[in-house]
């Protein structure tokens, strides 16, 4: 039981160096000046989004760096997106759309939307987003100016998460929680190593040459968790990646309620463990049972200290990711049961091989 309680107080120290690194070394963008005029790419897929499609638009015209183009991927809405987006196509020649048919066979939706949309692309850099995330007027100049400074084939930040339901606020924080505890930051630019690297599709700039030479969205044409894998393959064949996290530059409101936070989450998070299931139960099992060896073995006020120990680890993952440390400390217990909810449901949809989002049937 003695090492047993080691290794789970090993596992815990480093978690706890890794938040706190990602706090200390502000793995955040930075207010930037970029040189020259290279044009940007803004790729937007987008199946379903009237509810979204609106702000993200608005957001760009708000942009204070003028050389970009927008072109959104209508992925065959039975809403009124493409009536929407047309709207901004008619009031700005930098609009664009495009519209879908049909999904290829052997495709993820969103993977082949991506594909469309950077064969239609004319930019230097090209910028994949969601139709449901929001940019503050500098974030183009300042992605920018951050690609050029460390010569980047591949920025990607972790927008601000936007939580408005209980639903949300007791599962969006998990993803986080994992990342930032689990990720130096700071190794994805500076570590040639490809475990040492995360992708999220909510923002991946890369530059026009290197996404063209390599079609990463066509490669990886059925990953579910494509922008992990992305992340990592461009490290394995020797490209510049960092990925980072946002304090507001760019936000967005993932989910909308439990039950599609539940999904959501449950169709990827397993790819958050190298898609090993064996590494993510593991670290449910440390971070559900750790406390019990630690208490059998080393008593009662190392059982307070190790409690301390998790809850600073939240609270620093919080401060980095700019929730609110107070809530996520206190409903620790909630989102914890949630995360073991979620995993359940991820090692069920694979062994069926199943899932499902935004209407479509997902082979896992």
């Amino acid at each position: 039981m003695l090492y047993l309680a080691v290794f789970v107080w090993v596992f815990t120290g480093l978690r706890f160096l890794t938040a706190a690194s990602n706090l200390l070394f502000r793995q955040w963008l930075r207010s930037g000046k970029p040189v020259g005029n290279n044009k940007i790419s803004i790729l937007i897929p987008a199946r379903n989004e009237e509810k979204n499609i609106v702000t993200i638009l608005e957001s760009i015209l708000q942009q204070d760096y003028p050389h970009w183009e927008a072109i959104v991927y209508d992925d065959m809405s039975e809403d009124r997106t493409a009536e929407l987006v047309n709207r901004y196509v008619v009031m700005d020649k930098r609009f664009r759309l495009i519209r879908g048919d049909h999904l290829e066979p052997g495709w993820m939706g969103k993977n082949h939307a991506c594909h469309k949309l950077a064969l239609e692309a004319n930019g230097d850099y090209y910028l994949f987003t969601d139709a449901d995330v929001e940019m503050e007027p500098g974030l183009l100049r300042n992605a920018l100016a951050h690609c050029e400074k460390y010569r980047l084939n591949l920025l990607s930040i972790f927008p601000k998460q936007i939580m408005k339901s209980m639903g949300e606020k007791i599962t969006v924080p998990l993803m986080n929680w994992i990342l930032v505890s689990m990720l130096p930051m700071i190794l994805t630019r500076v570590s040639r190593h490809a475990s040492l690297s995360a992708g999220n599709g909510q923002f991946m700039m890369f530059d026009a040459q290197s996404y063209r030479e390599h079609l990463f969205h066509s490669y990886f044409r059925n990953q579910v968790a494509e922008d992990i894998s992305i992340a990592r393959y461009m490290k394995q064949i020797g490209l510049r990646i960092h990925t980072i996290l946002s304090r507001g530059q760019v936000k967005c409101r993932m989910y909308h309620s439990l039950g599609e936070a539940k999904q959501g989450f449950a169709k990827n998070i397993i790819a958050f463990f190298g898609a090993k299931t064996t590494l993510s139960i593991l670290f449910l099992m440390v971070t559900t049972f750790g406390i019990v060896p630690v208490w059998i073995a080393m008593g009662l006020p190392a059982a307070i200290v190790y409690l301390a120990a998790t809850s600073a680890i939240r609270a620093m993952v919080s401060a980095a990711s700019s929730q609110k440390i107070w809530f996520n400390v206190l409903m620790a217990p909630i989102q914890h049961i949630m995360f073991i909810n979620i995993l359940g449901l991820a090692i069920h949809n694979k062994i069926n091989k199943k899932n499902t989002w935004k209407g479509r049937k997902i082979d896992i």
